[in-house]
């Protein structure tokens, strides 16, 4: 058995490790990922001048740990809850980071707009519809992006093998910036898969389980809670698709060139969190390289990475990572995650 403990602080550490891994590769394929680094990308490195993360060092974290470390410190404030005031002090927090405008998706910001009136242009791209004259359905059904599920993580360690509170505190938390039906499905997912990890049966079978169910329940509990319609395709449908197709793969390597084909690994919900599970499902008992499988799967690799790093952190605890992840996350970001992982346990 895994003490709480560790559990949280292999979440911590997964989930900050995929994302400053994956933030060298993101955007690009994977046969540009191999053309650039001279193969595949297995540390931390700095990312390059065209990218994203343009603006960190090998090691540090961008918007995929940040903001949900915003988000849990918060929440551990304000008794524990996903309340209004605890996300709006959290994403205060991340509108005054120096390179909010290197890393803050469509979806965000458009509801950073919303919520504290700030203008500033995002380097990843407008929803659609945005500068129309006229107000596009479902807002042009661009809306239902992969950040919902980034940051989700803060539900399930303060929900530690309980996915229907998990849920539910993953709707609290998602509802601020993508108050959508599909976007809090995907959130509700990751939220159920990551809480079920900390059971002391956890299996990679209970876990996928756990997701499936999650983005279904998630599903049915926005819409009863007024989240918004959109178009999209079914986040639990595509978990299943992508979790069978990581099962036929004795090698990560082969598995992420089938997943990016069929799942994708974009900004849509439906693609990042299927492939995470994908993935997941693919590494079983590799936790390490199912970190190293999402960060060169290409396209939003940091985002991917991060979903997978925080399931297998939790599954696995922090002694399945290499001693120098710890280490050179909380030197690069000025971190102490074992400090927070006992906040978030004691």
């Amino acid at each position: 058995m895994i003490a709480n403990y560790d559990k949280t602080l292999g979440c911590l550490i997964g989930a900050a490790a995929g994302d400053a891994m994956g933030a060298a590769t993101e955007v690009r394929t994977q046969r540009q990922i191999k053309a650039h680094f001279g193969g595949w990308v297995t540390s931390f490195q700095k990312p390059p001048a065209d990218t994203f993360g343009r603006c960190n060092e090998a090691g540090m974290c961008t918007d995929d740990f940040l903001q949900a470390r915003y988000i849990i410190e918060a929440m551990l404030a304000h008794q524990r809850q996903a309340s209004s005031a605890a996300m709006k002090e959290a994403f205060q927090r991340w509108l005054d980071y120096p390179f909010y405008a290197n890393f803050t998706g469509p979806t965000t910001r458009a509801a950073m707009k919303a919520i504290f009136n700030d203008t500033r242009a995002s380097l990843q791209g407008e929803l659609e519809g945005e500068k129309q004259s006229v107000q596009i359905i479902n807002g042009g059904n661009a809306a239902a992006t992969n950040g919902s599920a980034m940051k989700i993580w803060p539900a399930a360690v303060l929900h530690p093998a309980d996915p229907e509170r998990a849920i539910q505190c993953a709707l609290d938390i998602a509802r601020f910036t993508h108050n959508n039906r599909l976007a809090m499905s995907g959130a509700a997912a990751m939220a159920a898969a990551i809480s079920e990890a900390f059971s002391v049966s956890a299996s990679t079978e209970s876990i996928v389980a756990a997701g499936i169910y999650g983005a279904e329940k998630g599903l049915v509990l926005a819409d009863e809670q007024g989240a918004a319609e959109i178009a999209g395709p079914s986040v639990a449908r595509r978990i299943e698709l992508a979790v069978n197709i990581g099962k036929r793969h004795a090698q990560w390597e082969t598995a992420i060139v089938e997943l990016s084909d069929i799942i994708g690994t974009g900004l849509h919900v439906s693609e990042a969190v299927p492939a995470a599970f994908g993935l997941f499902a693919c590494c079983a008992h590799q936790p390490v390289d199912a970190i190293i499988s999402a960060v060169n799967i290409g396209n939003d690799t940091d985002t991917v990475a991060t979903m997978v790093g925080a399931l297998v952190g939790t599954q696995f605890g922090a002694s399945a990572f290499p001693a120098d992840y710890l280490a050179t996350l909380d030197h690069m970001n000025h971190f102490s995650l074992e400090a927070l992982a006992r906040a978030i346990t004691g």
